[in-house]
């Protein structure tokens, strides 16, 4: 049976295939080591190797490009902080023994490819204002080929199908908040801008092998929220919908805003209940994604991991009833 890394104790003499994300060379007090990360579907460990020899430096020289790779590595598991780390002793690249699949190590959400996409779908299909309805199949349909294998942000949702598993949340509680607010919040305006408003992350983010490696030059230039602005606005022209129609404009303010701050990357902050809505649906869905990664990783009655992005750790219990 494979030893997974969610498993893992203090002190296990453990020989398995990992999934290789990242390789480099450090120097330390005693000369120069390897620092890396491992992964499987379970989660990730940072590992070292010490007393590097000449095999080492080829192995180096050949795969630290080519990354991800499925590797064979034995270790010692250790307390390193409040972590555990692996000792490695070897890595095997690559590895003869075995035709194991990259897809095999990697996390994916807990949804169902198929019924979320005829979840949305019909969504959009249900949405009574035409324009909004006509902008939104477009533009979702410009993206869906691509949209299960993107993670929704590399902290959060992350692996394969997590852009759509975050998608389908935000639609489904912002049905819930529109239930409570009927009166104040337009269904048409707030779903419109639940579908669409992280659609563009596909074109921020590198993927290589089903893995985010970097964020694309684009990201850095424009980014997601300015990318998807322009998509509505593009998509409205060649349907031949006035791009200042009161819809557009007010759609492309959903998604302008939806970060809620300009430290956060909205150029302008929400101004209509319907983004401010967005904004916090968005907010509380993200959040408890890098919760469930957590949870996820972590053995019952136990601390997570330190989360940079929740700055504290989080413990795992059950309550019966």
């Amino acid at each position: 049976m494979r030893k997974v890394i969610q498993s893992l104790k203090v002190n296990e003499t453990i020989k398995e295939h990992f999934l290789l994300t990242s390789l480099q060379t450090k120097l330390g007090k005693n000369g120069t080591y390897f620092e890396m990360t491992l992964a499987d579907a379970s989660g990730e460990i940072k590992a070292r190797k010490w007393d590097l020899v000449e095999k080492d430096y080829q192995l180096y020289d050949v795969i630290h490009k080519e990354l991800p790779q499925v590797v064979l590595v034995k270790g010692l598991t250790r307390q390193f902080q409040q972590s555990i780390d692996l000792k490695v002793f070897y890595i095997v690249y690559p590895d003869v023994e075995t035709s194991i699949s990259i897809s095999e190590f990697l996390p994916s959400a807990p949804i169902n490819i198929d019924d979320s996409f005829r979840e949305l779908e019909e969504t959009i299909a249900s949405l009574q204002n035409e324009t909004l309805r006509r902008i939104v199949r477009e533009v979702f349909q410009l993206y869906k080929p691509f949209l299960p294998q993107y993670p929704a942000s590399i902290h959060g949702h992350q692996g394969y199908g997590g852009l759509l598993w975050h998608t389908t949340n935000t639609v489904r509680l912002c049905e819930t908040v529109i239930g409570l607010y009927p009166k104040m919040l337009n269904r048409d305006l707030l779903i419109s801008g639940a579908i669409l408003h992280d659609l563009a992350k596909i074109k921020d983010y590198k993927l290589e092998k089903g893995i985010v490696t970097k964020v694309t030059d684009k990201s850095k230039f424009v980014g997601h929220i300015v990318t998807m602005a322009y998509d509505i606005r593009e998509t409205a022209r060649v349907l031949n919908i006035d791009v200042h129609a009161q819809e557009v404009e007010l759609l492309e303010h959903m998604i302008l805003s939806h970060h809620g701050k300009g430290e956060f990357g909205s150029p302008v902050e929400p101004s209509i209940p319907e983004a401010f809505a967005l904004h916090l649906v968005d907010a509380l869905d993200t959040k408890l994604g890098v919760v469930h990664n957590l949870w996820e990783k972590t053995p019952l009655g136990e601390w997570s991991d330190w989360s940079k992005v929740l700055e504290k750790r989080i413990k795992k219990v059950t309550v019966e009833g």
